[in-house]
């Protein structure tokens, strides 16, 4: 590098020979000088606020509209699916009937089946809440009619194992009737 160093030292008036016109940096300083300031000022503070105040405004208005969304929801459930659920309803309210019109002969039998049967129907409250909170949402429909008929199943099983154990007593009783007479 000293060379190269030497090399400029030597030839530096050559290097040199380019300068602005006289009074550049004069003309500079003045047009520095007319530019306007960056302060702000009154109308540019209450453009700001009012901008903030209107983005404020629009979230919590958003956060209103998104928790008051689930009331409305409950209203949009589709005729159909409405529908479906009377129908439901109506066929797990006959075969309550069917299974509590049975005597046992142990009451705390029917309460613990009835209580079983009882948790069913917390589940049914949940899926009811799912579909007011998404009433289009296929998955919830599609698990609510599942729902129904895996319970009227179960409900239709406990009923034949029901009539089966009556049917067996009454032939067991009949037989001893007829086997004392």
């Amino acid at each position: 590098m000293n060379e190269l160093e030497k090399h400029i030292r030597e030839q530096r008036m050559l290097f040199d020979t380019d300068h602005p016109r006289e009074g550049h940096e004069d003309r500079f300083r003045q047009k520095l000088e007319r530019l306007p300031s960056r302060r702000l000022n009154g109308r540019h503070i209450l453009q700001i606020a009012a901008s903030l105040a209107i983005i404020l405004t629009s979230g919590i208005v958003l956060v209103k509209l998104n928790k008051s969304g689930d009331k409305t929801a409950r209203t949009e459930i589709p005729a159909a699916i409405l529908e479906a659920d009377m129908y439901y309803t109506s066929q797990v309210n006959a075969r309550y009937d069917q299974i509590r019109d049975f005597s046992f002969d142990d009451s705390d039998e029917k309460a613990v089946l009835l209580d079983e049967l009882g948790d069913l129907d917390a589940y049914h409250q949940q899926l009811m809440s799912d579909l007011e909170a998404n009433p289009d949402d296929d998955r919830v429909i599609n698990a609510l009619i599942r729902h129904y008929q895996v319970k009227l199943e179960i409900m239709d099983q406990i009923i034949m194992q029901l009539n089966q154990i009556k049917s067996e007593t009454s032939e067991t009783s009949e037989n001893h009737e007829n086997a004392s007479i």
